[in-house]
């Protein structure tokens, strides 16, 4: 059950916008009193009362959302940003979305994925059909720390992934304690890109803790870095395939891959493995590059390939009324934080199979998923390590083949389930599934939360 107590100052202002005057209401206060109630028979198990600040904003287009920053060290902090479910919030689960990078915010997923919201160029919003609070608790944070709006001293910048899930860690619990609401709520932690690494590391801290208060239901991870000795050969059979190499370049470029796989294998210092893995995938790409690694049918446009939309980000997020909203102090946001990315720099070539099997073995649900025009982090590369991926089900994996996963006979893309893993193409899309195919990523997930890829219209 929810209370709202509404404490509003109300500001008018007028502007022109067609010839029209548009008053705009100004929300600036609103608290929900959050009671929630476990039953067991006629009997009251459990009851926590806690006052939670929360927001409904013109300028977030009335969405619920609660929004701010959770001590993860003496100095360091992590930003997040929390929209309730469209649907049915107080029983909805909460779903987490993580950018990966590493030191990428998570904003991106927010304003250019699957957020309720897309930017308009006078850097207001519209509201996103396909966002995925519509059947889900919504849940983005900035991290490691220093990414995005969070920060980090300079001591506290995570240099393994152990630090990386133990920081997160930290968060979880803060955040469950903060908003009792979603304790012991179906959870759901899914991500992109370098994020194939993270989720692995904190999906195994959850399992490794067991606490009652966090109720991880699957981890997704889409286009995601998971294990480079298998994905770096991979950008030559991709290129090859999709023709932006020729035969006899696809061979030379192929054998210096294979030779970073083996030092890859081997363990070879980081050094040693840069050498050797850097120079082939610069071959194919270029430097500029002379095409979007993210999505090859498209040109790559500025730093990141998609200057354009990064930057209204950041304009959006300068507006000093959102700044004030989000208590964002002034900082100014950027789309990968560089000092976080250097410290973690040195595990570009790490596997995180070992994680992963663990939470497949723990019968949570998995997701792979990739978008087939991405170059970055491309499907073949996921085809070749989830192959070789030794878990329980690996022989059953290998010989099952692939079903059409298609919506009133429209053919999204494929998809084969063996136990609780499941892997899945994307027809159309790139490294930014929710971008490409904002439909698809929707019905996806749903699917995912519901428990099974079918044919079978999804709601949203």
């Amino acid at each position: 059950m929810k209370i709202h107590n509404s404490f509003i100052n109300q500001t008018r202002s007028f502007k022109q916008q067609k010839k029209k005057h548009i008053i705009n209401y100004i929300s600036k206060y609103l608290f929900k009193i959050c009671i929630k109630r476990q039953m067991k028979g006629l009997i009251v198990a459990l009851l926590v009362i806690s006052l939670v600040a929360c927001d409904q904003n013109p300028i977030f287009l009335n969405e619920t959302y609660y929004s701010g920053y959770i001590d993860v060290t003496k100095k360091s902090n992590l930003f997040y940003i929390l929209f309730e479910s469209r649907s049915d919030p107080s029983t909805d689960p909460l779903v987490l979305w993580l950018n990966g990078g590493p030191g990428c915010s998570s904003l991106l997923g927010l304003f250019e994925e699957n957020g309720p919201y897309k930017i308009n160029n006078d850097s207001t919003l519209r509201s996103n059909p396909f966002s995925w609070n519509s059947n889900a608790n919504l849940l983005y944070v900035d991290q490691p720390v220093g990414t995005g709006f969070s920060n980090a001293s300079l001591g506290d910048l995570a240099k393994t992934e152990e630090a990386v899930r133990n920081d997160f860690y930290s968060f979880l619990t803060q955040f469950f304690d903060k908003y009792p609401q979603y304790a012991g709520r179906k959870f759901y932690i899914s991500g992109e890109s370098y994020a194939g690494q993270y989720i692995p590391a904190i999906s195994s801290k959850i399992l490794e803790e067991n606490n009652p208060k966090i109720n991880l239901q699957g981890i997704a991870i889409g286009n995601g870095w998971v294990d480079p000795q298998y994905q770096q050969p991979a950008y030559a059979d991709y290129a090859f395939a999709k023709n932006l190499i020729t035969e006899k370049k696809y061979k030379s470029v192929l054998s210096q891959f294979n030779t970073c796989a083996s030092l890859i294998k081997n363990n070879a210092p980081f050094v040693l493995t840069s050498l050797s893995c850097n120079p082939p995938y610069l071959e194919i790409v270029g430097n500029p590059p002379k095409f979007n690694v993210y999505d090859v049918r498209i040109p790559c446009q500025g730093s990141g390939c998609y200057q354009a939309e990064d930057e209204k980000i950041e304009k959006f997020t300068q507006r000093p009324d959102v700044q004030q909203l989000l208590n964002l102090k002034g900082k100014k946001w950027v789309p990968c934080s560089n000092k976080v990315g250097e410290a973690l720099n040195h595990l570009a070539q790490r596997s995180s199979t070992k994680q992963l099997i663990e939470t497949i073995s723990s019968k949570i649900k998995v997701l792979i998923y990739s978008g087939d025009e991405d170059f970055q982090c491309n499907y073949l590369g996921a085809e070749k390590w989830a192959y070789n991926l030794k878990w329980q089900g690996q022989s059953q994996f290998q010989q099952t083949e692939y079903s059409n996963w298609s919506i009133q006979g429209q053919s999204l893309g494929k998809v084969k389930t063996v136990d609780n893993f499941n892997f899945l193409i994307i027809y159309g899309a790139g490294h930014q599934v929710p971008m490409d195919q904002p439909e698809s990523a929707l019905i996806m997930i749903n699917q995912f939360i519901q428990g099974s890829f079918n044919q079978k219209q999804s709601t949203y």
